[in-house]
């Protein structure tokens, strides 16, 4: 099948550029903005069955003056000092001309007798939005809000800020992009810079970017489709991660056919021959390598928590299209290109000797004790997963200059902490409710662990419905605030009003939630992607006990990566918990990704034993050949994921770390080393059921000596013309 897309593409290649051109046009042009489908409120992403949905949708619909997204105006004087008679009297002032305003997305603004901290040095209006955190209304009403207290308070020798969950929305999702523009600059710079100097061809360093970038477009186009058709949202994260992914896996797939195009060059075969053959035999390891990346990608589907539900679509949508393109439009684009391809250089000449040479000798010859240190070395790291610690802290993951953080801090310095964003308690049933049948509930929840404050019940319209708020000790986000709703508050609200029903809502909640069911989408995510993958590495390698091998050492990698992170980010730094999505996309993204390099090198050992050489020789050649192939790829991947950790977020910091580890163990452990020892060691039965060719290679193919012998001497394994070692 590949060889006949290859045919076609290399004979058609003007169409077939007009034909992706028109449709990756439409994608992007026709498509909807995606900004239109993102949110950053998690509680869009739960089920409904959930206890902190129940509670909102109580809430709506008794309190909707009250249940919407909150914030709070943080006040203090610029000396640090304590809040005159006269500042405070400016802060009422302040509070009525924003409520006169009527401002967009604002339902009230408003003091308590609360509002002024007991040290007399900071003051907190409260803000309730018309909707929920995340909303287009919510965030013009947080901007107005931030705008119009600018220009009251101006001169006053007074300063402000907004914090509470709209103010954080809105902030991280000003993050977000910003952060989506320094990748995509380090990006394109770290894949121009590093084509160039594998390659030293100006085009080659070029020519990915711009094919990439219309890729990375049109996805994003049909991701929009795919939200605007079946209901969806997707994560503010989802940007960001996408220009990585694509950007590295569109890389890798070039790369690997560079190589092999160039590696055919070398020995005598014409342009279109070399790529033919080319793109027939990477075509699989691409299409393999596509497939398994959707595949773990796929597992996502089946997650009840939306903000993993959705991300799979994106990154289906994104690897499916370069799919496509690393088939057709490239291979179409290096035969228009022709010999200016390789400008001003070619595309040299052979290696006779050099490190890869003697790693492949090195290894075919020391098995054993090659996946001994590897094995000793990744499982000394992965002990390290065991110190993980998870963290729901998004405010704190924000850069610390972030606005919303900046007031949360002087808010902190006076109030509770969990003051940042109250927890409701909502009562409702069919009886009338009063005062004195709440107080039980009251005194209950006063008395919890971790409540701080416990705010005197609001009732509803019709007396059905009853709302309490109540300030824990603890930051919202933290896990100690999590642990205590989950535990003492939710156990002190549930029953104490007999003959109603009694739900916990708010931020924390939300994340106490959020928790749940990420762990229990996590048990079935793993197991799911795994078997997705190791039925396409069987069907690739005709194989059952080379995918095992293959899974189980991902596997090891995956700890290794987990476990280094833990070891940076909590035993040496100074970071408090690691982003509580890090596993779940590490895994994927490690797993998945870095699986390309397996295939890569298991595909060329495949092929070299089935052609008739021994293990041994099949491990020397394959590493001779390919090892630099992986190595150059996974530089270029590994960099490209690095460049979230310039983003200024602790969480894209900790997952650009982690995948660029994972990838480096990936590149330079797992796929050159580990994999042909293990191939080595167990011979034969690492390709079972399969055996090789009898009688060695066909005819008009070099025998295994030979091959052995080209291999030592660092070629490719192939005379012009000569099929088994190109």
């Amino acid at each position: 099948m590949f060889a006949a897309i290859a045919r076609s593409v290399i004979a058609h290649p003007w169409r077939t550029v007009a034909v992706w051109v028109v449709a990756a046009v439409l994608l992007i042009v026709l498509s909807p903005k995606l900004s239109t489908y993102t949110t950053s409120n998690q509680q869009s992403f739960l089920p409904n069955s959930f206890e902190s949905v129940k509670a909102q949708n109580v809430g709506n619909k008794y309190f909707p003056a009250q249940s919407g997204g909150t914030g709070s105006i943080v006040i203090s004087r610029n000396d640090g000092g304590q809040l005159t008679s006269s500042d405070q009297q400016k802060v009422q002032g302040l509070v009525s001309t924003l409520n006169s305003d009527k401002l967009t997305g604002v339902t009230t603004v408003q003091l308590s007798q609360s509002s002024l901290a007991q040290n007399g040095k900071v003051m907190a209006a409260q803000v309730v939005f018309n909707g929920q955190p995340g909303a287009d209304n919510v965030n013009t009403g947080v901007n107005l809000v931030r705008s119009k207290t600018d220009a009251y308070l101006a001169g006053s020798g007074l300063k402000n800020g907004l914090t509470g969950n709209a103010a954080i929305s809105v902030d991280t999702t000003n993050a977000y992009n910003h952060a989506e523009t320094i990748i995509t600059i380090a990006t394109v710079l770290l894949i121009v810079v590093l084509l160039g100097a594998i390659f030293r061809s100006p085009l080659i360093s070029v020519l990915p970017i711009i094919v990439i970038g219309i890729v990375h477009a049109a996805a994003v186009g049909l991701t929009a489709d795919l939200a605007a058709a079946f209901g969806f949202q997707v994560s503010n994260s989802v940007a960001p991660i996408l220009v990585v992914v694509l950007f590295g896996v569109g890389t890798d797939y070039i790369v690997f056919l560079l190589f092999r195009y160039r590696e055919r060059l070398r020995h005598g075969a014409s342009h279109h021959e070399a790529l033919r053959f080319a793109s027939s035999q990477v075509g699989v390891v691409i299409a393999s390598s596509a497939l398994t990346v959707i595949g773990a990608f796929a597992a996502l589907l089946l997650a009840k928590l939306g903000s993993l539900q959705t991300l799979g679509p994106a990154l289906i949508a994104a690897v499916g299209l370069m799919l496509i393109t690393g088939l057709t439009m490239v291979p179409a684009l290096f035969i228009l290109l022709d010999r200016h391809l390789f400008w001003p250089f070619g595309p040299g000449k052979a290696s006779e000797g050099g490190v890869f040479v003697r790693e492949g000798r090195f290894v075919a010859s020391h098995p054993g004790v090659v996946a001994a240190v590897v094995v000793v070395v990744l499982g000394g790291l992965a002990v390290g997963a065991t110190g993980y610690n998870p963290t729901y802290n998004t405010l704190a993951e924000l850069p610390s200059d972030t606005p919303s953080q900046v007031a949360y801090n002087t808010l902190s310095t006076a109030f509770p902490a969990g003051a940042l964003s109250p927890t409701q308690v909502y009562v409702s049933g069919s009886q009338k409710l009063s005062q004195s049948n709440l107080q039980p509930m009251v005194a209950d929840l006063t008395k919890a662990k971790g409540v701080a404050q416990v705010g005197q019940p609001t009732l509803s319209s019709d007396g059905t419905a009853a709302l309490t708020n109540v300030i824990l000790k603890d930051n919202p986000y933290s896990n100690a605030a999590l642990d205590n709703v989950k535990g003492p508050v939710r156990s002190a609200a549930h029953g104490s009003v007999p003959g109603s029903q009694v739900l916990v809502g708010g931020q924390t909640s939300q994340l106490v939630d959020v928790r749940q069911q990420l762990r229990s989408d996590t048990r079935l995510v793993f197991p799911v992607a795994g078997a997705i993958i190791i039925v396409i590495l069987a069907l690739l390698l005709q194989a059952l006990v080379a995918p095992v091998n293959l899974l189980v050492c991902v596997g090891l990698a995956f700890a290794a990566t987990l476990g280094a992170c833990v070891i940076v980010f909590l035993d040496i730094g100074s970071f408090s918990g690691i982003d509580f999505s890090l596993p779940m996309t590490l895994y994927l993204f490690v797993v998945a990704i870095g699986t390309d390099y397996n295939i890569l090198m298991s595909s060329r050992l495949r092929e070299e034993f089935m052609n008739g050489f021994s293990p041994k020789e099949a491990t020397r050649i394959a590493i001779s050949n390919d090892a630099p192939t992986v190595a150059a790829a996974g530089v270029i991947l590994a960099l490209t994921f690095a460049s979230l950790m310039l983003a200024g977020l602790d969480n894209l910091l900790e997952l650009g770390f982690g995948v660029g580890v994972g990838i480096v163990i990936a590149a330079f452990l797992m796929a050159p080393v580990l994999i042909p020892s293990l191939s080595t060691i167990e011979g034969h039965m690492f390709w079972w059921p399969r055996h090789a060719r009898p009688g060695g290679p066909r005819e008009g193919e070099a025998t295994p000596a030979a091959g052995a012998a080209l291999a030592g001497a660092g070629t490719s394994g192939e005379a012009p013309g000569q099929r088994s070692q190109t």
